[in-house]
């Protein structure tokens, strides 16, 4: 028998009700997710420095969508890439941004 770790379970539940909010679905995701490295890291970081900035923070959640603009502007990224992987983004937003500890320490190979 399987053994199952429901303080893990938990935090997936909460994480993918999060991004339903956003309408990202978690099974979705791997699909949206970029093939290429140099590309995964740098949403990694649009994502680090979108946590990072309160007033980038307060929009995404009040809009529910990346500040493509206020982006491209304040870090210089490109605002086409940025839409392209803005799921992507989000996701890993959430993920930085939210109360995920156990999710976040598994993943953190992968991020």
């Amino acid at each position: 028998m399987m053994k199952v770790n429901i303080p893990i379970q938990k935090e997936i539940i909460r994480y993918q009700e999060q991004l339903h909010l956003f309408r990202i679905s978690i099974q979705h995701l791997p699909t949206n997710m970029p093939t290429d490295n140099v590309t995964r890291a740098w949403c990694r970081d649009v994502a680090l420095k979108l946590a990072e900035t309160q007033s980038l923070v307060d929009h995404v959640f009040k809009v529910k969508k990346l500040p493509y603009r206020k982006l491209a502007k304040q870090f210089l990224f490109r605002v086409s890439i940025l839409k392209r992987h803005s799921n992507y983004i989000l996701a890993l937003f959430l993920l930085k941004h939210g109360d995920y500890q156990l999710l976040h320490k598994h993943l953190n190979h992968i991020l």
